[in-house]
């Protein structure tokens, strides 16, 4: 990890609460969050790919900064209590990989468990080009071994024949060997990150005595490219929606700590391109707007109205509402870092943008011409959006244990010595009861409870994806079946037109073959040479005329009563149009009489 950053200012006066520390980084790298110099220079870090961490102490009147801190300074800030003052902390963490000591610091602290610990401490994936890099390196080094062994084969030939039984006992060790490592291949293959890469609706809740931790992953819409290996990735990749995914975690303590912990979209790409950065600055969008709504100096957009924030900024100063801020921030804190709402509108809910206006171009394409290829489109945009209806149901599920109570059973009362708070009458008794220390029911309970100003808005926010979310998912499958079925019916359709386009030309074909048949024969009899007869070319013609004329008639009275007149398929026959068209001429007549 990088040094801790200093700002560029003398050092200022700061509480005697961090000079008591004793340490010389947080002497010099905290500073007043709420000065205008100050917090140019810190948002700016936010902003930074290379910054690691930060730690912001806050209350109604003072707030106070500090970035890239180590693990001992930060052991330092947690086990020294803050001024009342400074109800409420803040510590973010962006590349968990490089900093394992300051998550262990907070793990023993917060009391951890050991899963939670080693997931938080995991390893970024390397991508798939890197991994198959390293098959092929290590695949070539197996030849190159297997060759020289097939050199000294016929060498050590002898010496395995004299000694059998010492080799069936080394091929038995060998063969342990193999299975211990083949099952640390399997213990690594379980990657935490590879797990939420290739689930995203992955999401996780745990509880302690001392904490409330969720896990999930956050979508952002930036495109990016997609680097595939093969096909299999190709058709995963087109499966998937388009936008960047990250992994966050969010903790809320007990002594009103709030903790975040995002994964690095990039972790081996040490120069960042523009289009890099662009999505790195959108995927810390929602955490920088909070980070600049906990200072009192002015910030970019702070006019905004969706982008205040109600953690520092009050309106009104009532005895109610200021009584009740110190215990609400560390919620209001930890539930606007959980919805970024922002990043929901322009994935989902805009009608300009997404797959509402995919659906739509691919409508107006299959009006022109359908074919099969749009099936496989909207397959595959069925399938992006089946994951997403699966995340935001993860979030659900997330709002809703976060927001269940955690009761107390009979066992707990019984098997941990917790005592409710009605005691009974044999409990006091000395001499009867159960033995062991025992402590008081609300301190037995997993999780941090949460203030009720940020238990209303996980319900709003509840609201909200199931409004604006899922049943926007929902309408898009269902406009995304229909295009399926209408894709068919128009195929169906451009056929049926193809069939009677060839009935057309058979017909056609058939009345021609039909016309000329009879001429055809009349020829062949008058050229057929008859004893004492002689045919002249005059009666030739009558004959064709006559013989014509009749196949014409025959042929007209044909196609006029069986509905093909002109040689097209019609709905109703040329006598039925006919009787329709004098009988409301003969209507017309009479009604124009009875008039006259």
């Amino acid at each position: 990890m990088a040094g801790p950053f200093r700002p560029a200012s003398a050092p200022e006066d700061l509480p005697t609460y961090y000079h008591d520390l004793g340490d010389e980084n947080v002497q010099h790298c905290f500073r007043n969050f709420d000065l205008d110099r100050n917090f140019d220079q810190f948002d700016r870090q936010t902003r930074n790919p290379r910054s690691s961490n930060f730690c912001l102490d806050f209350g109604e009147d003072d707030a106070y900064c500090a970035f890239d801190l180590d693990a001992r300074s930060y052991s330092r800030l947690l086990s020294s209590p803050r001024p009342q003052h400074l109800h409420t902390r803040w510590i973010n963490i962006w590349l968990p990989y490089n900093q394992k000591d300051l998550i262990r610091t907070l793990a023993r602290h917060f009391d951890f468990t050991p899963r939670l610990l080693g997931t938080m401490r995991s390893d970024p994936v390397p991508p798939r080009s890197q991994s198959l890099h390293k098959k092929k390196s290590s695949s070539t080094l197996r030849s190159r071994l297997s060759h020289k062994s097939n050199k000294s084969e016929s060498i050590k030939a002898r010496a395995r024949e004299a000694n059998q039984a010492s080799l069936d006992s080394e091929e038995s060790i060998g063969m342990s060997e193999m299975m211990h490592s083949t099952q640390l291949e399997m213990v690594r293959d379980l990657n935490h990150y590879q797990l939420v890469d290739d689930v995203w609706h992955w999401s996780t809740v745990d509880w302690g005595r001392r904490f409330v931790s969720i896990g999930y992953n956050s979508l952002h819409n930036v495109r990016t490219k997609q680097v595939d290996e093969g096909p299999e990735d190709a058709d995963r990749s087109q499966d998937m929606p388009h936008g960047k995914r990250v992994w966050n975690w969010l903790l809320l303590c007990e002594d009103k700590t709030v903790i975040s912990i995002s994964e690095d979209p990039f972790p081996f790409n040490d120069d960042l391109r523009a289009q890099d950065l662009k999505t790195l600055y959108t995927t810390r969008r929602n955490l920088v707007n909070v980070f600049r709504q906990l200072t009192k100096a002015p910030t970019p957009l702070g006019d905004a109205a969706l982008q205040q924030l109600p953690i520092r900024q009050r309106v009104g100063n009532s005895d109610e509402e200021t009584a009740h801020r110190p215990t609400d921030a560390p919620g209001l804190l930890f539930y606007y870092l959980f919805e970024d709402w922002g990043t929901t509108f322009n994935l989902i809910s805009r009608r300009q943008h997404g797959y509402a206006a995919e659906l739509d171009r691919l409508r107006q394409e299959m009006l022109v011409k359908a074919n099969l290829t749009h099936v496989d489109q909207l397959h595959h945009i069925g399938c992006q959006l089946a994951v997403l209806k699966r995340v935001y149901q993860s979030y659900e599920l997330i709002i809703e244990r976060v927001l269940k109570k955690q009761e107390a059973t009979l066992a707990s009362l019984k098997n941990s010595h917790i005592m409710a708070s009605d005691q009974s009458l044999a409990s006091s008794i000395p001499g009867v009861g159960s033995q062991g220390p025992t402590m008081p029911e609300a301190d037995s309970l997993l999780g941090v409870s949460l203030s009720s100003a940020a238990r209303v808005r996980f319900e709003r926010l509840k609201d909200r994806i199931l409004l604006y979310a899922l049943s926007e998912i929902q309408e898009c499958l269902d406009q995304k079946d229909s295009l399926v079925m209408m894709n068919f019916n128009l195929i169906a359709i451009k056929e049926s037109f193809s069939v009677e386009r060839l009935t057309w030309v058979t017909l056609l074909l058939a009345k021609i073959t039909i016309l000329f048949t009879p001429v055809t024969l009349m020829t062949g009899y008058f050229s057929i040479q008859f004893k004492n007869t002689e045919f002249e070319i005059r009666s030739y013609w009558w004959a064709f005329a006559i013989v014509f004329g009749l196949s014409l008639g025959l042929l007209f009275l044909f196609s006029f009563f069986s509905g093909t007149f002109e040689g097209k398929i019609i709905t109703r026959s040329w006598s039925r149009i006919a009787y329709d068209v004098s009988r409301r001429w003969w209507a017309h007549r009479k009604k124009r009489g009875k008039v006259l």
